[in-house]
């Protein structure tokens, strides 16, 4: 099985991060925990992703009775070194992660672990995950592809006084629970995988994956078409319209919470000012986006986040953006530097870019359009607040809001590098993750009240809400797009 993707990190590890490309492999091998179930697919459509987590790793993960942890029961799985999973493996995985990915830190922090104390072996198989509080999403976040789980035992073989979490040597090598062999590791460029007999998991009929970093997305397209590539996704939009109509492939379109964004460096400058954002907002076309660039796969956003109520930052309406400039230091605009990838969000990010250009400079901002090739640097430069505005996308690795209203609109929150922070917005998230699911009508209040305080902040905005869209040969199985638009390896095939 050849899967075509338009990037791949330098690492198979989440250090260093590689945005769009780290989703790629974490999510393919899924040595995690648990995982959503699958929505049902047929040949064109799939269903939302479910919301409700099962064992993948774990046999169970249940709160205790006390609400101190998350008690998780381990199944019967060996490593591609031939040790078993034990309760010691998470443990570790977990508090080496946290070293190794300082976002992964502050996401178990925000699900409710203990990052301090995160995990008592209980026996072999079983260990307890320690929590400081238990919200909404505590057990959901398991699913989550940062939270790795590594074979403990190999990987402190190769630990050395300069990387004592053997991070060097777990970002060239794979030892995990995924049930592939690494066959090849070409960073940034080709990953291949063979099917471990000795796994005990459940799998899908393909015994071999090759992942080819493509970034032409017209050799990409012809690599599906001519039957090169079975599974392949992140293309122009436009591409999409012309797979569908091909011979024997199918586009599945999924339905996603994934929202493609403007996030701004409220720190310093003209962007520091909340007005001058709100008008940039109401100077943007989404509609005009949503159309063009997307060729109709996406829907204007009409608020920050996903289900919420429209906004009025959120109209297109240019003669009130002026008017809201005028009210700034800048009525007659500033120059304003717009950094994209076409690692994260996709392709579409170049011609996204070129249409906002046009139509901020009609209420006189200018745009000029950085280009970052390196997904790597990208994502660098992101997690740093090294940027002006950028284009970039929320892929929902949590779906439960009150983890994703968290992660880039929080306080302190591991990937909030705008600066923005409102406490109002905190408190209500807050009180959101201590609210539990069966009480919706109150979370979908907390929700509309943190959308609006998010729509008037406008640190980062919401430009479409994307669908998950995968091109596949005709007729195979088992290509379900998770939350996140990343397909399992394991589960080709099935």
């Amino acid at each position: 099985m050849v899967v075509a993707v338009g990037a791949l990190p330098d690492s198979l590890t989440a250090s260093p991060w590689g945005g769009s490309a780290s989703h790629v492999v974490l999510s393919g091998l899924g040595s995690q925990l648990l995982q959503y179930k699958a929505g049902a697919t047929d040949d064109e459509s799939c269903a939302a992703p479910s919301t409700d987590v099962t064992g993948r790793l774990a046999e169970s993960a249940t709160p205790n009775a006390d609400g101190t942890g998350v008690i998780v029961k381990l199944r019967k799985l060996t490593s591609q070194f031939g040790n078993t999973l034990s309760a010691e493996d998470v443990k570790w995985s977990l508090e080496t992660g946290m070293v190794r990915q300082p976002v992964m830190k502050g996401t178990l922090k925000s699900s409710g672990f203990n990052v301090d104390n995160v995990a008592t072996v209980i026996d072999d198989h079983t260990v307890q995950l320690n929590t400081t509080t238990m919200t909404s999403f505590t057990v959901e976040s398991l699913q989550n592809n940062l939270f790795a789980i590594y074979d403990s035992k190999e990987a402190k073989l190769h630990a050395t006084t300069d990387d004592p979490i053997a991070n060097n040597w777990l970002s060239k090598n794979l030892a995990d629970y995924s049930g592939w062999k690494l066959e090849e590791f070409t960073p940034g460029t080709s990953l291949t995988l063979t099917a471990d007999p000795a796994w005990e998991g459940a799998r899908g009929a393909v015994k071999r994956v090759v992942v080819k970093a493509v970034p032409n997305t017209s050799t990409r397209s012809q690599l599906v078409e001519t039957g090169e590539a079975q599974v392949a996704n992140a293309f122009e939009y436009e591409q999409y319209g012309s797979l569908a109509s091909a011979s024997g492939v199918n586009v599945l379109k999924c339905t996603s919470q994934t929202r493609d964004t403007m996030m701004f460096n409220t720190k310093t400058g003209p962007l520091a000012d909340e007005k001058v954002r709100q008008a940039i907002s109401m100077a943007i076309d989404r509609g005009a986006l949503a159309k063009g660039a997307y060729a109709g796969f996406a829907d204007p956003a009409v608020a920050t986040f996903p289900n919420a109520t429209a906004s009025p930052t959120y109209r297109f309406d240019p003669e009130a953006a002026k008017k809201l400039l005028a009210q700034t230091q800048y009525p007659d605009g500033f120059p304003l530097t717009l950094s994209y990838s076409v690692s994260r969000p996709g392709p579409v990010a170049k011609q996204s870019a070129v249409l906002i250009q046009s139509m901020l400079g009609k209420i006189g901002i200018k745009v000029e359009l950085m280009n970052v090739a390196s997904p790597t640097d990208f994502s660098s430069a992101l997690i740093g607040g090294r940027f002006q505005a950028v284009l970039y996308s929320e892929p929902i690795v949590i779906a439960d809001p009150a983890f994703y209203t968290y992660a880039f609109y929080g306080t302190g929150a591991p990937s909030n590098s705008t600066g923005w922070s409102n406490p109002d917005f905190d408190a209500a998230r807050t009180q959101l993750a201590a609210t539990p699911r069966t009480n919706a009508d109150e979370r979908t209040a907390l929700l509309n009240k943190m959308a609006g305080l998010a729509d008037q902040g406008a640190a980062i905005l919401s430009l479409v809400q994307v669908r998950n869209l995968v091109a596949k040969q005709d007729g195979l199985s088992g290509v379900v797009p998770l939350t996140n638009g990343q397909v399992y390896f394991a589960g080709l095939g099935k």
